[in-house]
């Protein structure tokens, strides 16, 4: 028997290594020994420190509205795994199972545990992928969901802020379509890297006094598309503000907590800004918008599509790599010291 050791939260703030031993298979599972994991760092860092917005409340499934939901979600929100996507070898298989074969390299949407034992038609064979393009799908899927929901035109003017890696792939896709791309962001690793993926201007938001006007000024006018990747409502206050009139404003990013620092009052009403939010996400059933609804599965097959093209890289993106005993260490970089990571991941 194999005893599985998992990377989990247990209150907020409070992470560390769970162990437990793996029951026998059942037919229609694999047991997957794991080789390189990485985390979602927006979406869980809300769950490492507590401020996730479902801890109150749930989505009413047929509603499609927030309800509370505090009473039963603080008995069961906790303990919770981190980390979504894992690359492993397959080492054995249920006698029902025959989409994978034992040796073979997969990867799914798995947090970071030594092993994983799970139904084999929850993983896919890893193919001509290497394991860092497999780890990369996940934030290819928005990205390129961003863009589309943004229809961006060619030749038109994009501004991107929060360049972790939805950001940062996010700049490629917009290049790809003919945009001119500026970049904002406060950390130097980040920066460096947009620029390597192509963005025409990149600005240090530390270094800027009011974003919002700058871009205004370098862009003759404003930008006619912004994709906000960071969550932060600071972050979509000024990304209005860079907008040309009827411009549009696309939230990648997922937000917590009230909005006190965006004003609906000022440039988005008065600029008439188009807010929209792009969420192509299997859990939520979200397509992006278009002629023809894409949902989240048909995205990430154009996003694998893109990286064995080459059209897309992900080169840079995964760092720093923690080895597996030091996950702990790797959750509280992430969340005293972003300015040193892009996106973090595991190997074991």
């Amino acid at each position: 028997m194999h005893t599985k050791k998992s990377l989990i939260v247990q209150s907020p703030g409070k992470a560390n290594i769970h162990e437990e031993t793996l029951e026998e298979l059942k037919p229609d599972q694999v047991l997957v020994r794991s080789v390189l994991s990485a985390f979602k760092h927006g979406t869980e860092m809300m769950t490492y420190d507590g401020s996730s917005p479902f801890l109150k409340k749930k989505l009413d499934s047929e509603l499609r509205v927030f309800v509370d939901n505090s009473d039963e979600v603080q008995r069961h929100f906790y303990p919770r795994p981190l980390g979504n996507m894992t690359v492993g070898i397959v080492e054995a298989v249920g006698k029902e199972v025959q989409s994978v074969t034992v040796g073979e390299k997969v990867f799914g949407w798995l947090p970071v545990a030594n092993y994983h034992v799970i139904s084999a038609n929850k993983i896919q064979s890893l193919g001509e992928l290497t394991p860092e393009q497999a780890l990369c799908i996940d934030p290819g899927n928005f990205a390129l969901g961003g863009v589309l929901d943004g229809e961006i035109r060619y030749g038109e003017k994009v501004l991107i802020t929060g360049l972790g890696a939805i950001g940062l792939l996010a700049v490629q896709y917009c290049k790809l379509s003919g945009a001119t791309v500026y970049a904002a962001s406060s950390f130097a690793l980040r920066r460096q890297l947009a620029l390597e993926y192509g963005a025409d201007v990149v600005l240090d938001s530390n270094q800027v006094e009011d974003l919002g006007v700058e871009i205004k000024r370098l862009s003759k006018g404003g930008v006619d598309l912004v994709l906000e990747c960071s969550g932060r409502y600071p972050k979509l206050h000024q990304a209005v503000r860079a907008t040309r009139q009827c411009g549009r404003v696309v939230c990648v990013g997922f937000y917590s907590g009230g909005a006190t620092a965006l004003n609906l009052g000022e440039e988005f009403f008065h600029n008439r800004i188009t807010l929209l939010a792009s969420l192509p996400a299997f859990s939520w059933n979200n397509p992006v918008r278009g002629p023809r609804p894409l949902y989240a599965s048909e995205l990430q097959q154009l996003v694998i599509q893109d990286f064995q093209a080459k059209r897309i890289t992900v080169e840079g993106l995964l760092r720093p790599i923690y080895e597996f005993k030091d996950a702990e260490k790797a959750v509280e970089t992430i969340a005293t010291q972003p300015e040193t990571v892009i996106k973090v991941a595991i190997k074991y």
